[in-house]
């Protein structure tokens, strides 16, 4: 039997933990929709995170407009390399979005693909094990 203390230190270490919520990205198929890729939004952030299989060695971000809630911006960041920036990154537009909550997605609009890409507003409940994995560069998100 476990004692009181243990308890409370497993306890304590799951409310220390951060909450994730998985978003998928998809491309309307025909019938059904085709997976792109998958967000993931920290528990008390605004700012998603994007992978796309196309692209598994970039990571996106999805910021919110600060004029109009429904509208977004798509951008990457690299680290700066001057050595007296105090900016930590240098972030890049690379589209936009813009929430469609009738249909339940946000439109992303990637300025090189020529293809409508979507992502649920919903978060992902399916218990698949590759869908459950948060890839580790995903912590680091903004």
């Amino acid at each position: 039997m476990k004692s009181l203390k243990e308890v409370l230190n497993e306890q304590s270490k799951r409310l220390q933990e951060p909450q994730f919520y998985r978003f998928q990205v998809f491309v309307n198929g025909n019938e059904k929709k085709d997976i792109v890729g998958m967000a993931w939004l920290k528990e008390g952030q605004r700012i998603y995170t994007i992978k796309l299989w196309t692209f598994l060695a970039e990571k996106f971000f999805l910021l919110p407009s600060k004029e109009d809630q429904a509208k977004y911006l798509i951008m990457t960041r690299e680290p700066v390399k001057a050595e007296k920036s105090k900016k930590k990154y240098h972030w890049n537009i690379v589209g936009n979005a813009k929430a469609n909550p009738v249909n339940g997605v946000i439109e992303l609009n990637f300025d090189l693909i020529g293809k409508t890409t979507y992502m649920s507003i919903y978060p992902d409940e399916s218990k698949s094990d590759l869908a459950q994995r948060i890839p580790d560069d995903v912590l680091e998100a903004a």
